[in-house]
């Protein structure tokens, strides 16, 4: 009865095993085919036109510079063109920002048709084009390019006004200025060229900068009493300059004032060391003698 027994319960055991996994892998079986396989998601594109060589400012376009690629519909640039054909449909256009192989060939980038590569059609809303004559030293080197930032100083003589003449008294009547005239003013064009992505330094004999029309007309006056030269400013510096004016005698006074001063303490110099040097007696007693000294003094000399 036992081993009957014993027999029976493994077969149980075995059929109760085999029952559960059975009804496991036809409950899996019934979820993976229940569950659908997710849908791609459909992508429209449309044509774009983009650049074909590299295109700088003042060049004329061409369909031969240009090519027409699939491009997402749902990030479709803005200013974008569909086809070459409406692109130059109204007639001729200027490149007047760069533009490099396959980058989308947008209007903010281009003239209008028939148009031309001019400063005008770089410059913001209400500001104004002003050129300052430059050389190697006044242009910081050749190192100002398009795009960059720039504080314009002025250097003159202004010995007419009442705070350089009491300044001038403590650097030797020197009456010599700097002040800065505009202030964070953007670069639109080095000599003739106005490509923004020109990194080589160019020494030109002028920059074109972009000011407001004060500015306009403190620059224009400046040129006829004084210098210009350009402070090129951080990429990362974007606060308003006030320096103020500067005179000689704000640095430590005119060379003359310097020399003079320096002649002064070498003559005072000397005639301290030629006054009699002071002494002091001191008495030394030796058993029942006693006997006096005379010692130079260590005091200053008054």
């Amino acid at each position: 009865m036992i081993g009957i027994a014993a027999v029976v319960g493994a077969i149980s055991i075995f059929a109760a095993d085999f029952w559960v996994k059975s009804q496991a892998r036809a409950d899996s079986e019934q979820k993976v085919a229940s569950i659908s396989a997710p849908q791609e998601p459909k992508v429209e594109f449309k044509t774009i036109v983009v650049a074909r060589a590299p295109l700088r400012y003042g060049m004329e376009l061409g369909p031969a510079q240009l090519a027409e690629i699939p491009w997402p519909q749902d990030s479709l640039p803005q200013g974008a063109f569909p086809t070459i054909d409406k692109l130059l449909a109204d007639g001729s256009r200027v490149v007047l920002s760069p533009i490099e192989v396959n980058e989308p060939v947008l209007l903010a980038k281009l003239s209008g048709p028939n148009g031309r590569a001019t400063l005008s059609n770089i410059l913001s809303p209400g500001m104004r084009a002003v050129t300052i004559r430059t050389d190697e030293i006044a242009g910081v080197g050749g190192f100002v390019t398009p795009g960059d930032r720039v504080d314009v100083v002025l250097t003159r003589d202004a010995g007419d006004i009442q705070e350089v003449a009491k300044n001038a008294q403590g650097a030797s009547g020197s009456t010599v200025t700097s002040e800065i005239v505009v202030s964070d003013a953007k670069v639109l064009s080095v000599g003739q060229g106005a490509d923004e992505r020109k990194t080589a330094p160019q020494v030109a004999n002028s920059v074109t900068i972009e000011v407001t029309n004060e500015g306009a007309q403190k620059v224009a006056l400046a040129r006829t009493v004084g210098t210009l030269s350009l402070s090129l400013r951080s990429a990362a510096d974007a606060s308003a300059t006030n320096g103020g004016l500067t005179t000689i005698s704000s640095f430590g006074g005119s060379v003359a004032a310097r020399a003079q001063a320096s002649a002064a303490s070498l003559v005072n110099a000397v005639a301290n060391d030629s006054a009699e040097p002071k002494f002091k007696t001191v008495i030394v007693t030796r058993g029942t003698q006693v006997e006096e000294y005379k010692v130079p003094s260590r005091e200053p000399q008054q």
